[in-house]
């Protein structure tokens, strides 16, 4: 059975997101902001961790090492099955962070690709898939991720960056309820927007890419998320596995199919 439908599958080849508004329930919302109100508290006790830690952004560097719920995000049964439709049975975590846009904050000229490979012109190639996870809802001037369609297909090097973010002809603001999920492929012009209001935004970020491929700088993952590889699956994605060897299988009964 197709995760997609084909309208979602549609809507994300041509515009180069896609949005899920119902992707946590309840009950799984509240378990996740509370772990992310535990590892918050833990970061800002202790400057030695790392992450960024700036007037007009925060970021929480390597969620995963905050507790085993961020790694169970990893093969979250709504997202990932879509995940790995568009990426391909090879699919890795690439990097994990908790982000933070605090209030009244303003971004300038923060129009950027996170896929960025000059030398290397794939309009047409899905290398990286990120996926984040609404925690709280976003305003309309709530500092939401403004994300230009069909981008993802533009040639490098041809698109504006203003001042103001918002100020992009055509662009999209991600203001949704909390609870909601967005995808985004890698390739995607978008930027953080300016927070309006006097509520922090708070995203968590995942992104995948292929088991060929690095994990990024500074996401490398200790003894004790290692540990924590429980299933084929999830060895795949913490990049456990032979980069070129077979592919986990998925779902785990495929094993015994």
């Amino acid at each position: 059975m197709e995760a997609l439908t084909q309208a979602q599958r549609f809507f994300f080849e041509t515009n180069g997101y896609l949005v899920i508004e119902d992707a946590l329930p309840p009950g799984e919302l509240a378990r996740l902001r509370a772990a992310c109100d535990e590892a918050e508290a833990l970061w800002r006790a202790d400057p030695r961790r790392r992450g960024v830690r700036r007037p007009d952004l925060e970021q929480v560097i390597a969620i995963l090492e905050y507790g085993p719920l961020f790694v169970e995000m990893l093969e979250h049964p709504r997202i990932f099955p879509m995940i790995r439709e568009l990426l391909g049975p090879d699919v890795m975590l690439l990097d994990h962070d908790y982000f933070i846009t605090p209030a009244g904050a303003t971004i300038h000229r923060g129009w950027h690709y996170d896929e960025n490979f000059p030398s290397v012109y794939h309009p047409r190639s899905r290398l990286m898939v990120k996926v984040f996870y609404v925690l709280q809802d976003i305003d309309w001037n709530g500092g939401g991720t403004v994300i230009l369609p069909g981008s993802h297909s533009y040639p490098p090097g041809q698109l504006p960056n203003p001042d103001v973010p918002e100020d992009m002809p055509s662009s999209v603001r991600m203001a949704l309820p909390a609870g909601a999920a967005y995808l985004m492929a890698g390739r995607t012009y978008h930027c953080v927007g300016n927070n309006l209001t006097g509520v922090e935004r708070r995203l968590l970020i995942y992104t995948y890419g292929h088991k060929w491929m690095k994990v990024w700088d500074g996401y490398e993952h200790p003894a004790e998320v290692l540990a924590q590889a429980t299933t084929p699956m999830r060895r795949q994605l913490l990049g456990m596995t032979d980069p070129y060897g077979p592919n986990a299988p998925y779902p785990e009964a495929a094993e015994v199919a």
